[in-house]
């Protein structure tokens, strides 16, 4: 089983915190921003904000056709490329620029959006950590003049 498909639930946290409790191992279990487990994001998806004039641009999965996926230190391509231009636009956060890969500079950006949002702080970017982030809008498809908080 690959390492970003191992169950994230705080049943499995518990589970292992036990376990490991039992064999003599020190163990520290807190919720994170990403207690639920959800595929990858893998895409990049306009939503629309009104009658269709604002938009933004999140990540998503294309499987799933839902913007309820995960991001992690590791992954690459368009939708990492979307939120780091998110990071460092709406939240003036250094990622490293916009390559598209989830490297340590990105997963810093997000702990730091985590931390000012009063989530739980993992670096994981996520379906609270998008509610909570605000996005560069669009108006009948030019750029707008700011970000706003998108929380759909």
């Amino acid at each position: 089983m690959r390492r970003d498909r191992l169950p994230r639930t705080r049943a499995a946290l518990f589970a292992g915190a036990v376990t490991a409790s039992l064999l003599g191992g020190a163990v520290s279990v807190a919720p994170t921003a990403s207690a639920a487990s959800y595929p990858t994001c893998n895409g990049v998806r306009t939503k629309a904000l009104d009658a269709g004039a604002t938009t933004v641009k999140q990540p998503y999965h294309k499987g799933t056709n839902s913007r309820n996926c995960e991001l992690r230190k590791g992954d690459s391509g368009p939708a990492v490329e979307e939120l780091q231009f998110n990071l460092i636009h709406c939240h003036g956060k250094s990622t490293g620029g916009t390559d598209g890969i989830y490297g340590d500079l990105t997963r810093q950006a997000v702990r730091e959006v985590q931390t000012a949002a009063k989530i739980g702080v993992d670096g994981i970017y996520g379906p609270e950590t998008r509610k909570a982030m605000k996005w560069y809008y669009y108006v009948n498809g030019d750029p707008g003049r700011n970000c706003i908080k998108a929380n759909v």
